[in-house]
């Protein structure tokens, strides 16, 4: 047993870095293993490749440099520790001379000495980062026990077993293998029905089709899109101070169904990427390059613009990183990486890609440009339904029309006639303008204000004065009103009017470019010419109007209504002419009529009929209430990524210390990292590029990378633990040979997502118990438990805490509350009123949805990015990308499960569905139909006698204060069932939601 003991010894001194000093003097040192997490730790950060930090140029992150001449001194010699400098200077007593240098913190514990000295005596094995090695197939390893493995990633991980003299463990029982999968597919615990069918029928057969039940579920995707969302720090608010609200739920929407559809994971990165750069791309895929505008948006007043454009660019930069590559760049904004073989350039080089979205910075409470406007697919349809009809009548806008043809033909010839003969004599002069108010509101009702008719509206009289209050206004002249400029009057509410005189040589039309703050009314020589009754701030252009003067002095008054904030107004005329038609109807009617272009012969009917036709009147109005009823169809705008055209490409530099403001001279141009596959030779490089390299199958990284990310949602952590960082600083994976079999495995089936989720969850190692001791039949689990506590060597099944996120769905199925309502926008479910004032400077208060929005899946839950749902404990925090689930167990979420709202509402509903479940059933009955609806078996004798107990005990409880009883009841907006006695409905809730603290039920075992 000694033997087996020191060999389980050997074997976890295998698979992690840590472990290396406890190999024994036989053993073969393994640099990969145990000698370059050395070096990348004590070593890189002067001898790696940053060149900035380097001493004594020695560089020991390359074999060419540590094994280099260096005049004589080489830093490492082949079988020669005694001619190696490294080796002499590491093991030196001179504090002067030691590496690493005494005061860096960073000194070699002798055994670590004794490894690198072993490992020069061994020959020195130099080998490249098992990460960024070519990915090649491993053959399946000979094992023992042929008979265990159902799959063949159990041939890799029963070899390791072997290898360390462990056996697996038994299988699961079929209670707790339902369960298991069940939530893992789905987040959602099954039923007892799907559970009944399973115990039936427990056969592999069977369970192939269990799993092929869950993914198929709708839930499947809303289940996987969790890690998705905290990897791409998706979130319902901008961040920062402000912390508006944006709309990327139709990108959250996207995610869900491209992961039900099991859309191919090269697919889903090119779209995710580069879904806008496609070939006449869907909708669809344009809202897919929505993951690149998840990031966080400072719309701060005060912030510079081109600040916070750079920051999104760097933010898109690492997360595609991260997410595809493991690497982590952020440091090679300021510098060459200190570990992994990324430099500084390289790094700018990856940034171009993403350097050229038409954003410019600028905040706008949400929703930043640019965007494109979405509609839901029931939506979409309704819209195309609606257009075919809106053609169809266009179409009949353009058909003959007896009568009205022939006329038109007689109107074009006499108005081309005086367009001929008449002529525009010189141009208007325009007056001064004279500026009257505020005038203020009738009776003080800013209402009125608009069609209350003031004295200057009866006859202007510039010499006559008006009582505002106790003062006199009178007309002025407003020497800075100029015309093409916008023109700011006070804040009082009320109205203002502006005068002036425009000469016209001879009669005509003009055209006027017109804005106003808020409502706005022009009169001509007394005639009414315009009027809109409107709240709004003023911006140039926003009404298009005709003022027809007659020969000399023309008057003209403009009234402006103000009814809150600043008013204002903008006048600029645009054109002059003889009889007012649009330009495109003037120019048409001075070309010849055997001249004109089919456009201008169009225009012209058009024109015509819309003034002179009635047919033509009603189909057009017909025509616009079709358009109008299209554009009424709900829509929003979402965020996506559009580039620059390529004469507006940005220029690309390498920035001092990532400093926006600090570009270096040099220019860099779209680029990989040299230690990587080369990009494709393509005609144009781009983000699609960039995203078809990332999955292209020489690319050694995403397909491991990937891989671990799956592996980790099934097992709580990847085969490398670091699922963040593949790099030199990461861990090491515990089975290497597996990862590169499951990533090569993935690539060979089309990126097939859900055929390795299959694959992984149909195993021989996922099958397993996940008891801790002897009990599953293991004559050495106390030494795997005692050996191996943290599971690295797989020898049973994982034991983990659901999410929190889980858990509330979980709650939400067993109560019966659930409300399985897909996609749309997000929910507000219970939480502390003031959480969202108190982080906002009591500018946002959190007011919770009613109804159905109140039990929908967590998925669907808003989230305010400066201040997360507060029943999420443990959550990504979404606001940079998050890759790693972060696991605690701290009071405070046994504090959430017992006494947040929904929960105790979730505890009296799933009382409730006991009663109409089992209505003729005794309490003990009920309780033990609850505990096997949470946990997924039938409690034990001992066990129902501890619930039974418990619940005689409250319901004594809630006889003697029935108010108790009723205040428990009462929590939650959902309605309780008021045909069941209080006290015992208040013992079944609490049972209940003892039972759903269960151990038990918080964890996937």
């Amino acid at each position: 047993m000694n033997y087996i003991k020191n060999a389980v010894i050997v074997s976890l001194a295998v698979i992690a870095a840590g472990n290396s000093a406890r190999l024994t003097a036989d053993d073969t040192v393994d640099f990969d293993r145990d000698i370059r997490p050395l070096l990348s730790d004590r070593c890189y950060h002067c001898h790696g490749p940053d060149a900035n930090t380097r001493e004594a140029d020695l560089r020991l992150d390359t074999k060419e440099d540590a094994f280099a001449d260096r005049d004589g001194v080489p830093a490492i010699v082949s079988g020669k520790p005694e001619a190696s400098e490294a080796i002499r200077r590491i093991l030196s007593a001179d504090p002067d001379e030691r590496m690493p240098p005494v005061d860096s913190k960073m000194s070699l514990t002798e055994a670590e000495q004794e490894l690198l000295v072993r490992w020069v005596q061994q020959g020195a094995a130099w080998s490249e980062h098992w990460a960024f090695r070519p990915l090649a197939r491993p053959e399946l390893p000979t094992v023992q026990n042929s008979e265990w493995p159902r799959q063949p990633l159990d041939y890799f991980v029963l070899s390791r077993l072997e290898q360390a003299g462990l056996r697996p463990s038994s299988p699961a029982s079929p209670e707790k293998l339902l369960r298991r999968v069940t939530l893992d597919l789905t987040g959602i615990p099954p039923t007892l029905e799907e559970l009944d069918a399973f115990l039936a029928d427990p056969s592999d057969a069977a369970y192939e089709q269990v799993v092929q039940r869950l993914l198929n579920s709708p839930r499947y995707g809303e289940r996987m899109a969790w890690p998705w969302l905290d990897a791409a720090r998706y979130a319902d608010t901008d961040g920062f101070q402000g912390d508006p609200t944006r709309t990327l739920w139709p990108w959250r929407d996207w995610l869900v169904q491209s992961l039900n559809d099991n859309m191919p994971f090269d697919q889903f990165t090119v779209e995710m990427l580069a879904g806008d750069l496609l070939e006449s791309p869907t909708l669809d895929q344009i809202v897919a390059s929505g993951f690149n505008r998840n990031h966080m948006y400072n719309g701060e007043g005060g912030r510079i613009a081109e600040e916070t454009r750079v920051e999104n660019v760097f933010d898109r930069t690492e997360t595609t990183a991260t997410i595809w590559l493991g690497l982590t760049m952020t440091c090679a904004r300021c510098h060459d990486h200190k570990f992994d073989p990324v430099s500084q350039r390289e790094y700018y080089r990856l940034y171009d890609f993403f350097n050229n979205t038409s954003e410019i910075g600028r905040g706008t409470g949400g929703n930043a440009p640019p965007v494109i406007e979405w509609r839901t697919p029931e939506n979409r349809e309704q819209v195309a339904q609606l257009q075919r009809q809106i053609s169809h009548v266009e179409s009949q806008l353009d058909a003959p029309q007896e009568g009205v043809d022939s006329a038109q033909v007689q109107w074009e010839n006499d108005v081309a006639r005086r367009l001929q003969t008449e002529q525009l004599d010189g141009t208007v002069a325009y007056g001064p303008w004279r500026k009257l108010g505020t005038l203020p509101p009738p009776g003080g009702d800013v209402s009125r204000v608009f069609d209350h008719e003031y004295a200057p509206e009866q006859r202007v009289d510039l010499e006559k004065t008006f009582a505002v209050g106790d003062r006199q206004e009178e007309w002025r002249t407003a020497d800075d009103l100029e015309d093409g400029k916008i023109y700011k009057f006070s804040n009082d509410l009320g109205v203002t009017y502006l005068r002036r005189v425009l000469n016209s040589p001879n009669a005509r039309v003009v055209d006027v470019s017109l804005g106003s703050d808020d409502g706005v009314k022009v009169w001509v020589n007394d005639e009414l010419a315009f009027a809109k009754d409107i709240t709004r701030g003023v911006l140039p252009d926003q009404d298009q109007i005709q003022l027809r003067l007659r020969s000399g002095d023309n008057r003209l008054l403009i009234k402006v209504v103000n009814t809150g904030g600043e008013s204002g107004v903008y006048f600029r005329p645009v054109r002059e002419s003889l009889e007012g038609f649009p330009e495109s109807v003037e120019r048409a009617l001075a070309t010849a009529a055997t001249m004109r272009s089919d456009e201008q012969h169009r225009t012209l009917r058009r024109y015509y009929r819309e003034v002179h036709s009635h047919v033509w009147k009603q189909q057009l109005k017909h025509l616009r209430e079709l358009e109008a009823a299209r554009d009424a169809i709900p829509s929003v705008r979402v965020m996506v990524m559009d580039d620059l055209p390529d004469d507006q490409k940005r220029v690309t530099k390498i920035l001092e210390r990532g400093v926006y403001d600090k570009p270096r001279e040099e220019t860099v141009t779209c680029g990989t990292p040299a230690f990587l596959p080369a990009l494709p030779n393509a005609a144009e490089t781009n983000r699609l590029t960039l995203a078809r390299w990332l999955v292209d199958p020489q690319n050694p990284l995403p397909a491991r990378v990937t891989v671990n990310r799956c592996w980790q949602i099934f097992f709580d952590r990847g085969l490398v633990k670091t699922s963040e960082d593949f790099g030199r600083q990461g861990s090491p994976p515990t089975h290497p040979q597996l990862l590169d079999w499951l990533a090569t495995e993935m690539i060979a089936s089309g990126w097939d997502v859900k055929a390795l989720h299959r694959r992984i969850v149909t195993s021989a190692t996922y099958r397993q118990s996940s008891k801790f001791t002897g009990e599953q039949g293991n004559a050495l689990a106390e030494s795997a438990s005692e050996l191996d506590p943290s599971n690295l060597l797989l020898w049973r099944a994982p034991r983990h805490r659901l999410p929190s996120w889980m858990l509330r769905d979980q709650a939400l199925a067993l109560s019966g509350l659930l409300v399985e309502q897909r996609g749309g926008p997000p929910v507000r479910p219970y939480q502390p009123p003031g959480i969202w004032a108190e982080a906002t400077f009591g500018k946002i208060r959190y007011e919770p949805d009613t109804g159905a929005s109140l039990y929908r899946r967590s998925l669907y839950v808003f989230w305010r990015r400066i201040v997360g749902p507060t029943m999420f404990f443990d959550a990504a925090k979404r606001q940079t990308c998050e890759v790693q689930p972060n696991r605690t167990n701290t009071p405070l979420h046994a504090l959430t499960t017992l006494n947040e709202p929904l929960f105790v509402e979730a505890s009296r509903a799933f009382a409730a569905r006991l009663y109409r479940d089992l209505p003729d059933q005794p309490p003990d009955d009920r309780l033990a139909y609850a505990f096997r609806l949470a946990t997924s078996r039938v409690p034990s004798a001992d066990e129902r006698a501890v619930l039974v107990n418990r619940w005689n005990a409250l319901r004594s409880t809630y006889q003697s204060s029935p108010e108790q009883a009723t205040q428990l009841l009462a929590v939650g907006e959902s309605r309780f069932d008021g045909t069941i006695d209080v006290a015992e409905y208040a013992a079944t809730t609490m049972v209940c939601s003892m039972i759903m603290n269960l151990d038990e039920v918080l964890s996937i075992e």
